[in-house]
């Protein structure tokens, strides 16, 4: 057909995206939104399961360190702790 531009089966083509690329985003966007749906989930967890996913790892961590360290004041020494690595364990809720 003249004048007719042929419809690729990737729409985004046009822009650089290629299909692999296109599969990895809309796998990644599926992620996220599994994650939030998971993040929702914690509210329906039981006490124990929701305090296992959400504080006891960067609980066990820091009073590891506080019966090493012995500190004079345990509970300043604990709450320092966690207000210093809170980010790395928000990351994997």
């Amino acid at each position: 057909m003249e004048g007719h531009t042929p419809v690729s089966e990737n729409p985004h083509v046009e822009y650089g995206v290629t299909e692999s690329l296109q599969r990895t985003l809309e796998n990644e966007k599926a992620g996220s939104e599994k994650m939030s749906k998971q993040k929702v989930d914690l509210q329906a967890l039981p006490t124990r399961a929701y305090l296992d996913q959400t504080v006891v790892p960067i609980l066990l961590q820091g009073l590891s360190l506080l019966a090493k360290d012995r500190p004079p004041n345990p509970i300043e020494y604990l709450a320092a702790f966690l207000l210093k690595n809170k980010s790395q364990f928000e990351e994997r809720n």
